[in-house]
């Protein structure tokens, strides 16, 4: 979205709204932690683990090594995340954890801040590239 009221004439540019809840999450904020060099993260995100309820999924991989499991999310190299709990518990729709599961899913698959838009490539390919108001998500 362009805000052509907030227009900068030497750049011939016009605002770009990058979040629409930002005014919401600062009054929220009682501490900032920050890695500017990635020194201690290496600028890399991993999801490991999630709670859902009570119960913690996602497990060590065996041998300490590195699970990237391709069968699942094929492409996908931030993510190593090991737990056949998980899908047992959500295949039995009768266990106490199917719902909150679904639940959660369904959470992470709407509740987000990326955006899609249609690029080319200097080919002529198009592609969705997506962002988000965090470059983690």
């Amino acid at each position: 979205m362009w805000d052509l009221q907030v227009f900068d004439e030497t750049q011939g540019m016009a605002a770009v709204v990058q979040s629409s809840n930002l005014n919401e999450e600062l009054g929220m904020v009682h501490y900032i932690f920050s890695d500017k060099t990635g020194t201690l993260t290496q600028n890399i995100m991993e999801f490991k683990r999630m709670s859902i309820g009570a119960e913690v999924y996602g497990t060590d991989p065996p041998n300490g090594k590195e699970r990237h499991d391709v069968k699942y999310a094929p492409g996908v190299t931030n993510v190593n995340f090991v737990d056949d709990t998980l899908v047992k518990q959500l295949q039995d729709t009768t266990h106490s954890q199917n719902k909150k599961i679904k639940e959660f899913i369904e959470a992470l698959g709407l509740c987000h801040t990326v955006r899609t838009a249609e690029k080319t490539t200097k080919e002529g390919q198009a592609y969705l590239a997506y962002n988000a108001t965090s470059p983690d998500e």
